[in-house]
């Protein structure tokens, strides 16, 4: 009776311990390909609560700007696709028409990415550029749109709501 006892208590502990999830720290997993890269173009970066990676950059004159990279692809056809975004800011309301037309104009000239909005739970309307491309792009051409989509994220933070805060 008493070996018996002891193996039901055996079993419920291990049954216990199979049932907690485990976790590595609860340290966020990125796409370790984005890693590669970034450490190939030996570019500083963070991995971020959600798995995303986070480059930022010194845009000059006091000003930085962060990029983020998903770690997340999703797929059109047989092409995998990664995107990468910068936050310019956060309209309280919604944006007048003529920025609205102003941005979707810099969207048709620019040759990559475009401007894009999305409702926040505080009802803000965030404003950010983003860029969709295959995820086996070069590390050169990543640097190369990183630097823009920073750049260009950059300008319209300071143009439109005159703050430094991504």
């Amino acid at each position: 009776m008493k070996h018996k006892l002891v193996s039901v208590i055996v079993a419920a502990v291990l049954a216990a311990f199979v049932a907690i999830p485990v976790h590595s720290q609860d340290k966020p997993m990125g796409d370790p390909r984005v890693a590669s890269a970034l450490s190939a173009l030996s570019l500083k970066f963070k991995v971020n609560s959600k798995g995303n990676y986070v480059v930022t950059y010194n845009q000059g004159k006091g000003r930085s700007q962060e990029v983020f990279i998903m770690s997340k692809t999703e797929t059109y056809n047989d092409i995998e696709i990664r995107e990468v975004w910068s936050n310019a800011g956060a309209f309280e309301a919604d944006p007048e028409a003529a920025t609205l037309v102003d941005l979707m104009t810099e969207s048709g000239k620019n040759k990559i990415g475009g401007w894009a909005l999305e409702s926040q739970d505080d009802g803000t309307q965030l404003l950010y550029y983003t860029v969709k491309f295959p995820a086996d792009i070069t590390n050169d051409a990543l640097q190369m749109t990183l630097e823009f989509v920073a750049d260009v994220a950059d300008a319209r933070e300071l143009e439109l709501f005159n703050q430094d805060d991504n």
